[in-house]
């Protein structure tokens, strides 16, 4: 300790700059630590050909490829497979959940972000409860559509890593790598199958002889249905037009065809942005290289306010260069009759009378099963009124 707390001329980052102080390595370490990291991926969706590949915010100074090497919590970002999955198996686009908690195994009770102004008696439907990032509709639509299900549909997509099979995971708690995630996102932009991330087309020596080429890594099989990817795409572009990502529209200005998914991990300490185009699909990541550091509270420490800034200032840069006009004018396909209608319902509703007045609805994980309960019940109501065994 003696040494480390002893001062010398030491060369620290800043963001306007590099400046040298006498410091010591003890305070050096504590300089770097409250600096905010950042990774990005951006990949034509279709061939999974990489066109921007950020590692951090200076290589100099930080010497770690958050797209490659770091593995994150990913926050709701996970939440599109599960409502793939449930699609998939198949759970209508116009069924309702209620949005009131529900404690499951453990005593582990999900919650919304300001669940206290939430209507305990309000139902809705898929669309709505993406774009507003419900975890507690989340983690009803995994119970509903199985945590097996959930998972293989999400491996089907191209996540590689371990999933837990718990409740939670719908909610994100799967540490994923960033390469992974943007991979398992290409589906939704090209026709249900996964387009694995490559940088180099081809190997040539001095003098121009081709050593080694490479060609885009595509699966043959679709992860899910033209019609459900349609859905999910127009469920996302939900999330940006009236959602948790709407200030790419009100703040940023962008008027660009964009499906969207924020997210944000426990103690706000990854913040996530995963911004989707016809010919474009890009995922940010912001948060501390240190996982124990995170921001006090979810308002500053969201996705929407730490990560989806990232891509609406390189969306704002592609608007203003005509180079870009294949990426920035294209448009999502429009929906056909068929998947209108099947979408077309109330965003919510509420409980009938009844329901709100005597209760009802959601299954609490912790109680018993129900022919136990109706066993017990059974049992009550005899002893209470009597009854002769069978003769």
């Amino acid at each position: 300790m003696d040494v480390l707390t002893q001062e010398h001329p030491t060369e620290l980052f800043s963001y306007e700059g590099t400046e040298t102080k006498n410091i010591s390595t003890r305070d050096s370490v504590a300089h770097y630590l409250k600096f905010l990291n950042a990774g990005m991926l951006v990949v034509t969706p279709q061939t999974g050909a990489v066109q921007a590949w950020v590692g951090g915010v200076n290589f100099e100074h930080f010497q770690y490829d958050h797209v490659s090497q770091s593995k994150r919590q990913v926050g709701s970002t996970f939440k599109p497979f599960v409502y793939t999955a449930a699609l998939e198996n198949g759970i209508e686009p116009c069924e309702y959940f209620s949005a009131r908690e529900v404690t499951y195994a453990k005593g582990w009770t999900p919650s919304n972000s300001g669940s206290e102004e939430e209507d305990p008696h309000m139902n809705y439907n898929l669309k709505e409860a993406l774009s507003k990032s419900m975890n507690t509709i989340a983690v009803k639509v995994l119970m509903e559509t199985g945590i097996e299900n959930v998972v293989n549909q999400a491996k089907a997509m191209g996540i590689k890593s371990d999933l837990p099979r718990v409740p939670s995971i719908a909610l994100g708690t799967a540490s994923l790598n960033l390469t992974e995630l943007t991979e398992a996102y290409t589906p939704f932009a090209n026709n249900g199958k996964t387009s694995k991330a490559f940088y180099i087309t081809k190997i040539e020596d001095g003098e121009g002889n081709i050593l080694a080429e490479f060609k885009p890594e595509i699966s043959d099989n679709r992860s899910l249905s033209e019609t459900n990817r349609k859905i999910m795409i127009e469920m996302m572009k939900a999330t940006v037009n009236e959602g948790t990502a709407t200030r790419l529209r009100t703040t940023y200005g962008l008027r660009n065809d964009i499906a969207g998914k924020t997210g944000t991990t426990q103690n706000n300490k990854d913040g996530w942005f995963v911004g989707i185009t016809p010919n474009l699909l890009a995922v940010t990541w912001v948060g501390a290289d240190d996982h124990r550091i995170g921001f006090r509270n979810t308002y500053i420490g969201q996705g929407a306010n730490s990560a989806l800034p990232v891509f609406a200032k390189l969306m704002q840069k592609m608007n203003n260069d005509p180079d870009f006009n294949d990426i920035t004018q294209a448009r999502f396909a429009p929906l056909s009759v068929e998947i209108k209608e099947m979408m077309n319902c109330d965003p919510e509703k509420r409980d009938g009378f009844f329901k709100r007045l005597f209760g009802g609805g959601d299954k609490d994980e912790t109680k018993k099963p129900e022919k136990e309960e109706k066993k017990e019940k059974k049992g009550f109501f005899k002893r209470l009124f009597g009854g002769k065994d069978k003769d």
